[in-house]
């Protein structure tokens, strides 16, 4: 957890240290032989070859069969934006756990971020025809020029994870995420039965807070709805469920108090399984790009995005 509350705070890695940087080219050298000699690429890396290599044999021995391809998801690092998908952190993890990787022809998202999935797992931005190659923009379709804002809140036993992320299409790169942030101090386990009120109510504020800062830093979002997501084990709490509805509805009245010119919609989304809705995002995700017939009612169109596939490479 460590890890990532330092990472999804982390800034974007300017270009000089990126791949292809002056700097970021000589790194990637440097990585390179750190994986030659049998290390990861990176010290984020060896954490994360850990971590999956963890989930895989506790995986296996659930389902009593073998693993060899994934779909991963997880938080949006905007230091990793960058990143070849085969000179990456997560492709190291892959390795080390013995999972397919990625090839250097590879494109797209190196993995799919939490708000993604979760949208994707509750039927939203799924974007059927354009994902089966009617990318098309309809010239009446204002959702590219003002998105609808994910306001994403995953509460679990250890911490709170926000963010806002444009909810574009939800296999594409979550490049417009904001304000994100791993908090231990609204994690479940920090919940006092003698001052559990004043608990909620500092979540409460923790989160209405958030939205107002958003609202101040991006005024280019100033015509967009909302859609509130929740997730995280210990997302279906009654109390933390009322907190989320209490903010859901008191966003429009802060929207106008700080600068936006119309109260927005606020549609709020509850998943059904919110300990694994991200997950169940993730493996849909990896279920469209490698069957074909998700896309059958098009088959009069060359269906372009499974030509990623076609090389052997897992998308994650």
């Amino acid at each position: 957890m460590a890890l990532m509350a330092r990472l999804v705070e982390a800034p974007q890695t300017p270009y000089w240290l990126s791949p292809f940087g002056r700097v970021g080219k000589w790194l990637r050298w440097w990585r390179l032989l750190r994986r030659t000699v049998g290390f990861a690429g990176t010290d984020e890396a060896a954490i994360l070859a850990k971590l999956v290599a963890a989930l895989k044999a506790e995986s296996q021995t659930a389902l009593q069969t073998c693993i060899d391809v994934v779909s991963v998801t997880a938080p949006w690092i905007a230091a990793w934006e960058a990143d070849i998908p085969v000179d990456s952190a997560f492709n190291d993890a892959l390795e080390s756990a013995g999972l397919q990787t990625w090839t250097w022809g590879a494109s797209g998202p190196i993995y799919l971020s939490e708000p993604s999935g979760v949208l994707a797992a509750n039927g939203r931005r799924l974007c059927k025809e354009r994902w089966c190659g009617l990318d098309e923009d309809d010239e009446d379709d204002q959702s590219d020029l003002w998105p609808q804002i994910a306001f994403f809140i995953s509460f679990t036993n250890h911490s709170v994870y926000t963010t806002f992320q444009a909810a574009r299409r939800y296999y594409q790169r979550a490049w417009e995420s904001y304000l994100a942030s791993i908090d231990t101090k609204y994690g479940l386990d920090r919940l006092d039965e003698d001052t559990a009120q004043q608990f909620w109510n500092a979540l409460r504020d923790y989160l209405l807070s958030s939205v107002v800062e958003f609202t101040k830093r991006n005024p280019d979002y100033k015509y967009s709805n909302f859609i509130v997501l929740t997730a995280g084990e210990a997302a279906d709490r009654p109390e933390f469920l009322d907190v989320v509805r209490s903010v859901a509805k008191s966003i429009p009245e802060l929207r106008t108090d700080h600068g936006v010119a119309r109260p927005p919609k606020v549609e709020l989304v509850i998943s059904d399984d919110p300990t694994f809705s991200a997950a169940r995002g993730a493996a849909f995700w990896l279920h469209t790009r490698i069957d074909e017939s998700y896309c059958s009612e098009f088959d009069d169109i060359i269906v372009s995005q499974y030509d990623m596939v076609r090389d052997g490479h897992v998308e994650l």
